[in-house]
């Protein structure tokens, strides 16, 4: 089972062919409007909504049914998105991928791929992927792991969120060992074949993939 989330992020960022994505939705905050817009059917649609104006936020709710919409208060500790990502995580889903997180507010963006590094997503952190039109991100706990080159995607990033031991890249343009973890992208990377392997002892990996410009 797959669920996608649609945040509120710029919708010039979004890929091509957004909606012909399978599987269920979840609008985030304007994400929920952007879906209703579209008339793409949604399981629920979670935020504090002050992104939409009245109007919009009476269209959503008279839309929906009153269990598939929860209306959060503003002061919060969670992201809209962060709430959607665990009302998904519940369904207990085969792939998550999320749209609209990225671009506009770097807070916003920043807090949304970090997201994997909270305890509690432990179970879906290999199955969640943030995509916009030119990236890709997804993650890797520990271990030997493969990552599978994406559809037009040339360059390649690894982010240690956390304490990361042992790190190896082994089969990319620029390998690369790391006995202690250093805080840093080890970006523009490159795939040279259609995978690289990647191993290490703790923590949790981001991997990006990324184009110059949307294909």
């Amino acid at each position: 089972m797959q669920i996608n989330i649609l945040a509120g992020g710029p919708t010039e960022l979004w890929p091509k062919n957004l909606f012909q994505e399978q599987g269920m939705w979840i609008g985030a905050d304007r994400g929920a409007w952007y879906l209703y817009q579209e008339n793409i059917p949604m399981i629920m649609a979670v935020g504090d909504f002050d992104s939409l104006n009245d109007f919009e936020l009476v269209t959503i709710q008279n839309h929906l049914a009153a269990q598939k919409i929860v209306h959060v208060k503003a002061e919060k500790d969670e992201t809209d998105t962060e709430l959607a990502l665990m009302y998904a995580q519940e369904k207990k889903p085969d792939i998550i991928k999320i749209f609209g997180a990225t671009g506009a507010r770097i807070d916003h963006m920043l807090s949304n791929l970090w997201l994997m590094a909270d305890e509690k997503f432990e179970s879906i952190v290999e199955k969640t992927n943030f995509i916009d039109n030119t990236n890709i991100v997804s993650y890797v706990t520990p271990g030997l792991s493969e990552i599978a080159k994406y559809p037009n995607s040339k360059y390649l990033g690894f982010m240690p969120l956390n304490d990361v031991e042992n790190f190896k890249i082994i089969d990319a343009k620029y390998p690369l060992t790391l006995t202690k973890n250093k805080y840093k992208m080890w970006s523009s990377n490159e795939f040279i074949s259609n995978s690289v392997h990647v191993s290490f002892d703790t923590g949790i990996i981001m991997i990006t993939q990324s184009v110059d410009g949307e294909k």
